[in-house]
């Protein structure tokens, strides 16, 4: 209630202070992905890539033993099965595509953050994310590598 504590402070009526307060929590933060990939990634295909904000602790644990082709072979049905337990972020570029950078508010109740990339190649092509700051995302031609600031 530090915010409300100020913002009274400021002159500004109690009921719009506590307002501000709940709306400062709503977000855990913010995160920034830079997306580059080589021109040779998934062996020349079009590479899809979600981006799992997840609320659920039971599902977390789940999707952090999840490979790539298994989240995307089970993405409906594990949407199905959570439906509050995850908030999902679709993506596809082409190898060599030129990727604007991405951002978006990572809502307080996430527990976790998870990447999963579908590639032709066999691995996992999953990692877990953090839930604000710059992350730095690089598709290969069978994999891909994280750099987080």
């Amino acid at each position: 209630m530090a915010v409300s504590g100020v913002l009274i402070g400021c002159g500004i009526p109690k009921n719009v202070a506590k307002k501000a307060a709940r709306t400062a929590r709503v977000s855990s933060g913010k995160l920034f992905l830079q997306v580059a990939l080589s021109s040779t990634a998934n062996q020349n295909s079009p590479v899809a890539v979600d981006v799992l904000l997840i609320k659920d602790k039971a599902f977390l644990k789940a999707a952090q033993g999840l490979s790539a082709s298994d989240w995307f072979a089970k993405k409906a049905q594990l949407q199905r099965q959570f439906p509050k337990g995850m908030d999902v972020k679709s993506w596809e570029w082409i190898p060599g595509q030129s990727v604007a950078p991405i951002s978006f508010v990572v809502p307080v109740n996430t527990e976790g953050a998870m990447i999963f990339a579908n590639y032709a190649s066999a691995g996992p092509h999953s990692a877990p994310l953090p839930t604000s700051g710059k992350v730095a995302i690089f598709l290969d031609d069978e994999d891909f590598t994280i750099d987080s600031k």
